[in-house]
């Protein structure tokens, strides 16, 4: 058996950090998992004694809609409307429609010995995010933010390794390297001002991601992993993003020396943001002029179903492709709804 620095958490929900409404930073952060995943496909004495391997991923992933806890609610409801509605701490006077994430990341990983990999990875993030709004102006608009994500530093220790399965611990360091101080035109007022925190492109913290897994060897391989990521203290804007815990399993069926198929399910939960960015609020009674801008309407949980296919072009190429679809969510909202996430990696071994 041998593992590969593949990211293709970032390309989607196999073996992902899955969040509920999630910021770039947190959207890059879910190729952490599989940067160490398991190649059951190809395990030849060539491709075991190469070190080196490089990953380039696109991935992409659509918010629209909205739920508070596991209902979903119209656009009409969250929208405040003077002289229609009463304001409460639940609608608001500017509000997302659609939200579109977008990554590229570079994964290099660096097989150290037999039991001992190492792995970077640096991602490169676009959000484009549709308005709807009451304020005069500002009937429809758009923001968009896009830059170097938080680059991260990853271990792997194997602790065990029998002809029937497999045992390992991996953990890292993500390093504060993403903007916290992207700037847009919002209706808050005249020209650019601070960006919520859904257009920011770090988290602001040293960050601590963490994995134990296990996985089966055989032609049919099972896979399972807990993983969390662990904040540290309070950025410059005095928050944080919340921790996120993640239990994922995952089924690998080997069609061919070439090819090889995968599904499986997950569940995740993830904290609300701890504290807040004073420059996106308003003074008044109701501090927030729109829902991604309170830091309680982060955070949630959900269940995924997610598939995808892994093909060897040649020894030293393997090509991936995958999808995920939530089928449960918990929000704490009210908060856009997760729709779908598709990716594709390319990965290189020398």
């Amino acid at each position: 058996m041998k593992y590969t620095f593949f990211s293709s958490c970032l390309f989607f929900a196999f073996s992902t950090c899955a969040f509920a409404q999630s910021t770039p930073s947190e959207f890059a952060e879910m190729s952490f998992q599989d940067l160490l995943d398991v190649n059951v496909n190809d395990s030849s004495d060539e491709l075991n004694e190469r070190k080196w391997t490089v990953s380039l991923q696109f991935k992409a992933a659509e918010f629209d809609g909205y739920m508070i806890d596991d209902s979903e609610v119209s656009l009409a409801d969250v929208l405040f409307t003077p002289g229609e509605d009463t304001r409460t701490d639940k609608n608001f006077p500017v509000v997302p429609t659609v939200i579109n994430q977008y990554a590229k990341i570079v994964q290099i990983g660096y097989q150290v010995q037999k039991d001992i990999k190492l792995g970077l990875q640096i991602p490169l993030i676009r959000q484009e995010t549709d308005h709807v709004s009451v304020v005069p102006g500002y009937d429809e608009f758009l923001i968009s933010s896009e830059g170097l994500g938080d680059v991260v530093v990853t271990g792997l220790y194997e602790l065990a390794s029998t002809d029937g399965y497999s045992i390992w611990l991996s953990g890292g360091v993500s390093f504060p390297t993403g903007s916290i101080d992207e700037q847009g035109d919002t209706p808050r007022a005249a020209g650019d001002q601070q960006l919520p925190y859904t257009m920011q492109l770090g988290s602001g913290t040293f960050d601590f991601p963490v994995e134990i897994g296990f996985q089966n060897k055989g032609r049919y391989p099972f896979s399972i992993m807990f993983s969390a990521r662990i904040r540290s203290g309070d950025n410059d804007r005095n928050y944080r993003l919340g921790n996120n815990y993640e239990l994922n399993s995952k089924y690998n069926f080997i069609i061919s020396q070439s090819t090889t198929l995968f599904a499986g399910a997950e569940f995740s939960y993830a904290d609300a943001i701890h504290g807040r960015d004073e420059e996106i609020t308003v003074e008044g009674q109701f501090p927030y002029p729109a829902g991604i801008t309170n830091p309680d309407l982060y955070g949630g949980s959900k269940v995924r179903l997610f598939g995808g296919i892994n093909h060897s072009v040649a020894d030293w190429l393997q090509l991936q492709l995958s999808g995920s679809k939530p089928v449960y969510q918990h929000l704490n909202g009210p908060q856009p709804k997760e729709l779908w996430r598709f990716g594709f990696q390319m990965t290189t071994f020398f």
